[in-house]
């Protein structure tokens, strides 16, 4: 099998239940020098006034001294920031700098799933959507914060295999929180009940 070339930034916005139309979603290429496995970020808005936050990522500042994570290998409970300010929102993700979650942090990792091992094929939009939203808002967030989704002040996003990283056997999905403007916080999400 080829590399695949450049990954596509997949990017789709879910007000609780109902799913933007795909002719909606913002796809973009993502220029590389290096062939990167990437995995894509979704959100998921849990406000009705979320519709109407920006969806780029706060600048992180100078993580040149700081050692990167792939975000396939996120685990529950870890908080991170994104690299550069030019990584999520409609661009796929490779990589995160995970912190001490008492430190700056804009994401919290709050739960994991994984595909079903009898699906081959890399699934479509719709099928990672599908999965992501209905686990993310469940109960295992519920367990996580401390208090149901619908009342959260958390806006709740997820990452998904990429098809390059579906290919290298990738078939984890990783529920993060993070602030409807993206800012930065210090402290944990578990049992916050926020």
């Amino acid at each position: 099998m080829s590399p695949p070339g450049p990954y596509p930034g997949l990017f789709s916005r879910l007000s609780g239940r109902n799913q933007e139309p795909a002719e909606n979603r913002h796809n973009a290429a993502i220029p590389t020098v290096t062939v990167r496995p990437m995995r894509t970020r979704t959100t998921l808005l849990t406000l009705p006034i979320a519709a109407a936050v920006t969806m780029g990522l706060a600048s992180c500042s100078l993580f040149s001294s700081q050692t990167t994570t792939a975000t396939k290998d996120l685990e529950v409970g870890q908080c991170y920031n994104t690299v550069s300010k030019d990584s999520g929102g409609d661009q796929a993700i490779g990589e995160v700098v995970v912190v001490d979650c008492s430190k700056a942090h804009t994401y919290e990792v709050i739960a994991q799933t994984t595909f079903s091992d009898d699906i081959k094929d890399f699934p479509k939009q719709q099928a990672r959507d599908s999965l992501g939203q209905g686990f993310c808002l469940g109960e295992d967030f519920t367990k996580y914060v401390g208090i149901e989704s619908g009342k959260t002040s958390y806006q709740v996003e997820y990452l998904t295999p990429g098809e390059g990283t579906w290919a290298q056997g990738d078939r984890k999905i990783t529920c993060v929180v993070t602030q409807g403007d993206k800012s930065q916080v210090k402290g944990s999400a578990k049992n916050s009940k926020k």
